[in-house]
């Protein structure tokens, strides 16, 4: 069975990097095997959450759009998250698209983080701030993460990069999901998580 991982964007600013980011990100996980979903909060119908989808008392009440992206959280095997660093924390795009949704559509599935920044420190600040909301969701958050400094000179238009740090962190990180998911499903396969 091929894994299906969720890449959330966290960005809908224009000229975004997280466009780079993703393409290359994209393409390592395709390598790797994988299936990438992507959730580009530009392209989606997304406003600031007034109703999340577990608000609605009757969730076929809830818009189509939201249902079947939240049918696509909960078929994942893992995550991906890639943000900006936003005024020394996360995107609000990133945590408005995810908010629209339920912990229970991400538990016990592992996450792994991309952040990156215009400046010297590769958004690594971001990188921590997200670590709360991923343990609020109930997601396996894994040991590797990527910081990618100076974005705008690391990817090429297209999402290339010769950045041989770069191509080596996320080569590991894409690895390290994977393994984590197959692990996970696996042991979902013998019993189901608890609940």
């Amino acid at each position: 069975m091929t894994l299906k991982i969720v890449i959330f964007l966290g960005s809908t600013r224009n000229n975004r990097m997280v466009d780079r980011v993703c393409a290359y990100v994209k393409t390592i996980v395709e390598r790797k095997g994988m299936c990438p979903i992507i959730m580009d909060p530009a392209k989606m119908p997304f406003e600031i959450v007034k109703a999340p989808l577990h608000f609605y008392p009757n969730p076929a009440d809830a818009p189509q759009w939201l249902r079947d992206t939240n049918d696509a959280i909960k078929e994942a095997d893992g995550f991906l998250m890639l943000s900006p660093e936003y005024n020394y924390t996360l995107s609000p795009a990133l945590t408005n698209m995810i908010d629209h949704f339920p912990p229970s559509s991400y538990r016990h599935k592992p996450a792994a983080v991309v952040t990156y920044s215009m400046g010297n420190f590769g958004g690594i600040v971001s990188s921590i701030a997200i670590l709360p909301f991923m343990v609020a969701l109930g997601l396996v958050h894994i040991p590797s993460g990527v910081t990618i400094p100076t974005v705008q000179n690391s990817f090429n238009e297209n999402g290339e990069t010769t950045d041989e740090g770069i191509v080596r962190r996320v080569d590991k990180l894409v690895d390290e999901l994977k393994w984590y998911a197959e692990a996970l499903n696996d042991k979902r396969a013998v019993c189901a998580p608890p609940s």
